[in-house]
């Protein structure tokens, strides 16, 4: 009697390889979106905590939303400053809300800058160099502006109740620190985005004065000339934000009232003619979603 075989031939082993390859071939796609579709999910509810940390923040500070930081003009560092990121986290729990997870970039770590920025009896100053980094960029320029008074720059964040409406006023966008020579995004994010138009079309500044006090003279941006339109290696391309998910393609964003949404860049320059050096106007303002209305 023969024995069973034992052994495959090659042509039966080189069908099982070729089958394998079609169904990776095929499965490989899905896991990668499965993959990237739970890095948004977990995006976008970063950006919900982010938004109750600031109402409790809000609830605590008399309904007024977080100053930019504490000393805007100076030269600040750990020990004379802290940011608005440092000033939600005794809400947060977690510094890790303040990462999208889709921004596998390099940037300052808390335990990299641990020495550098410790502050005897102060337990958030080691966070300072990294919370500049973080992915949550800040809509200051409407919630927090910076004015100059006579001989200072001081933040004056606004109250909730100024806010017309929160449903379409975003708080917080997906940003980005930098960009390398060939547009890769680099350094983490920015704590920090500005508006793609500064003025309505009747050439009315919608962000530099304040009305109710004499004494201001403007408002500072950190960067004067807005979205740097076609400047593939500016973090300005999109004022600081960035598409980080569906392939470069989408941000994420949350509202004033909690409404987070990936939306992509020309989503949110809807209601402006953007242009560079902030010469496009405010064309639709019930589409712009950036100023308290």
């Amino acid at each position: 009697m023969k024995g069973s075989r034992k052994a495959f031939t090659l042509p039966e082993v080189l069908v099982v390889l070729a089958i394998i390859l079609i169904v990776s071939s095929i499965l490989m796609p899905v896991f990668i979106s499965a993959r990237n579709s739970a890095k948004t999910t977990v995006c976008i509810v970063n950006f919900k905590n982010g938004y109750l940390a600031t109402q409790l923040y809000l609830q605590d500070y008399d309904d007024t939303y977080m100053p930019v930081n504490h000393q805007p003009a100076a030269e600040p560092n750990s020990k004379n400053d802290r940011t608005w990121v440092q000033m939600i986290m005794p809400y947060t729990g977690d510094y890790g809300i303040f990462r999208c997870p889709a921004d596998g970039s390099d940037r300052p770590r808390r335990e990299a800058t641990f020495d550098q920025d410790l502050v005897p009896g102060d337990t958030y100053s080691q966070y300072y160099t990294a919370s500049l980094r973080t992915n949550l960029g800040y809509n200051f320029v409407y919630f927090s502006p910076i004015y100059q008074f006579p001989d200072a720059w001081v933040s004056k964040p606004k109250q909730a109740d100024q806010v017309a409406n929160p449903n379409e006023t975003f708080l917080f966008i997906d940003s980005v620190w930098a960009l390398d020579k060939n547009g890769e995004p680099t350094g983490g994010g920015s704590w920090l985005v500005v508006p793609p138009c500064r003025f309505d079309e009747n050439n009315g500044d919608s962000f530099t004065a304040d009305e109710a006090d004499t004494s201001v003279k403007n408002v500072f941006t950190d960067n004067a000339n807005g979205w740097e339109v076609g400047q593939l290696a500016s973090p300005l391309q999109y004022g600081g934000t960035w598409p980080w998910h569906s392939g470069g393609t989408r941000m994420t964003t949350v509202t004033a009232s909690g409404t987070a949404r990936t939306l992509s860049p020309q989503e949110i320059a809807q209601g402006c003619d953007v242009q560079p050096n902030w010469v496009g106007k405010i064309n639709k303002p019930e589409k712009y979603e950036w100023d308290l209305k």
